[in-house]
């Protein structure tokens, strides 16, 4: 196999991380992700698959920093992943809304995050803007779970009350619902754009 780095792939392709022992497929989403907050060198991949279905918040609380499911990413989750790639994720910043009745725009610092719905080319009037869309929003925005379409959730809090979390149905749409109700989880992370592939990487042909 020919030694190439993270920052080397097209974005839209394909590799393989180990989760739980197992290769599983991320799309490579972004290089330089959000540069003006993190630097330049850190691309974003995102979980081909969503992983399983769950709740964003067991409070129906749409707060996203201490939400159930931001707890479950950066915990039972980020340790499912192969040793090396947890010891390279590192923290990246994100733009999110606090919510809970906090609507300005900010920044937080995760291991492990859910996409946004403006990252996923989606918008309304009644969610903020956070960050902006990716190039291949189009292949994410309908998400499947063992073959089968599912819903799944963003990062954002609907901004007219304190319950509700914007999802994609399994058309691709936009909509939200209370916090906890149960749709897809789809972890998404950076890493260092100048790891070899070889060392850290299964590139998928």
């Amino acid at each position: 196999m020919a030694t190439t780095t993270l920052g080397n792939k097209a974005v839209g392709s394909i590799i393989q991380l180990k989760e739980n022992g197992k290769l599983v497929s991320f799309y490579v989403a972004k290089h330089n992700y959000e540069n003006s907050l993190n630097g330049m060198g850190r691309t974003l991949v995102v979980r081909k698959d969503c992983y399983d279905t769950r709740q964003w918040h067991s409070s129906n609380v749409n707060a996203y920093a201490s939400s159930a499911i931001d707890s479950w990413l950066n915990g039972t989750y980020k340790n499912l992943l192969d040793a090396d790639i947890r010891g390279v994720i590192g923290t990246t910043k994100i733009k999110y809304t606090p919510g809970n009745g906090n609507n300005t725009v900010g920044t937080l610092r995760r291991a492990i995050f859910l996409l946004s719905a403006t990252e996923l080319n989606r918008s309304a009037s009644w969610f903020n803007v956070e960050g902006t869309a990716l190039e291949i929003a189009s292949s994410l925005q309908i998400a499947y779970m063992n073959g089968s379409a599912v819903v799944q959730w963003t990062r954002s809090p609907l901004t007219g009350g304190t319950v509700s979390a914007v999802f994609l149905n399994t058309g691709g749409g936009v909509g939200g619902d209370g916090c906890t109700d149960t749709c897809g989880s789809r972890p998404a992370f950076t890493l260092r754009s100048y790891l070899l592939a070889p060392l850290l990487l299964h590139i998928k042909a």
